[in-house]
């Protein structure tokens, strides 16, 4: 199936595409597409894929052309997933059948989509991928350029221009970064995908994952038994947690509910940064307490004067 990729408005060589912009370009789709599908496949993008998923990630340059009227249109030619990827267990919290439709140069397209969309907040992505379509912007060599990609009308075509980025940046930027936590509950029997569990706790479901084999092989012993997770959570873009990435677990101790709690969404001081940021005059303490409804003592001036920085970095 061929994809194009369109450059127009260049102020300089429109038209044409030297050496090493060719093989950035290259790179950077080539790392959208990969962490896309490990995301869609294993719910979490920055995960190595094994050598068959290399494989199904292949995307051949098929043709360039350019003039300085019409810029550069590159030709991408990929295959769909369905004819790529044998055997692959799905994964069993939310079914990804649909991906098997798709190809490599699709979950490019879809990404950027899902990321410059009104309900960006809800989008189906995570940190490490936004980190990767905020990397495409370094293909901007002028701020004048237009960046297309389409499949021919058989999907939407997205078009991209540098000011696109500050979308996908504040984004990126409302995730919570990972944090260290401890869980307590139940492996449920019948939550287990490659990698990833799920966990009944107290406070609800928690999916649990692990890149490393070797804790998914034993940590199977405690299916349906009540277990101790300390990890890593990960977060989605509107601040809900993602998934717990197991560190170290045991048998669950006298005192391991009281410590243990599901991990809570964004805090308010994550909110007001993200609100904040998408604000042009955000310089003074009424603005922000405008924008948050934060009451005067739930904020100091030194916390304040921190925040300021982070908004104008």
């Amino acid at each position: 199936m061929n994809y194009d990729i369109k450059i127009v408005g260049e102020d300089e060589d429109n038209g044409l595409l030297e050496f090493d912009r060719l093989n950035l370009l290259t790179k950077s789709t080539k790392d959208i597409a990969t962490k896309a599908l490990m995301f869609r496949l294993r719910g979490f993008s920055d995960i190595s894929p094994d050598k068959n998923l290399k494989r199904a990630l292949a995307m051949r340059l098929q043709s360039i052309s350019g003039s300085g009227q019409d810029g550069t249109s590159l030709t991408i030619d990929c295959t769909n997933f369905s004819e790529t990827i044998k055997g692959v267990q799905m994964d069993m919290f939310k079914p990804r059948e649909e991906v098997l439709q798709l190809t490599p140069m699709a979950l490019v397209i879809h990404s950027f989509q899902s990321a410059l969309n009104d309900d960006s907040e809800d989008a189906d992505l995570d940190k490490p991928l936004l980190k990767s379509l905020m990397n495409f912007k370094k293909n901007f060599i002028s701020d004048n350029e237009i960046f297309y990609m389409s499949n021919r009308g058989t999907i939407a075509e997205v078009r991209l221009t540098k000011d696109d980025f500050q979308k996908i940046g504040l984004l990126e930027d409302s995730i919570p970064e990972p944090k260290k936590v401890i869980v307590n509950g139940q492996l449920d029997e019948m939550k287990v995908s490659k990698g990833k569990l799920g966990l009944q706790t107290e406070q609800g479901f928690v999916n649990v994952f692990a890149n490393d084999k070797t804790i998914i092989d034993n940590i199977v012993s405690f299916m349906g038994k009540e277990v101790t997770i300390s990890g890593m959570a990960h977060y989605k873009p509107n601040g809900q947690l993602s998934f717990v990435e197991i560190q170290e677990y045991s048998e669950p101790g006298a005192r391991d509910k009281f410590f243990s709690k599901k991990p809570t969404a964004m805090t308010a001081q994550q909110q007001l940064l993200f609100q904040a940021k998408q604000q042009k005059k955000s310089s003074s303490l009424s603005a922000l307490k405008s924008i948050s409804g934060l009451l005067k003592d739930e904020i100091s001036d030194e916390q304040f004067t921190e925040m300021l920085k982070d908004i104008h970095r």
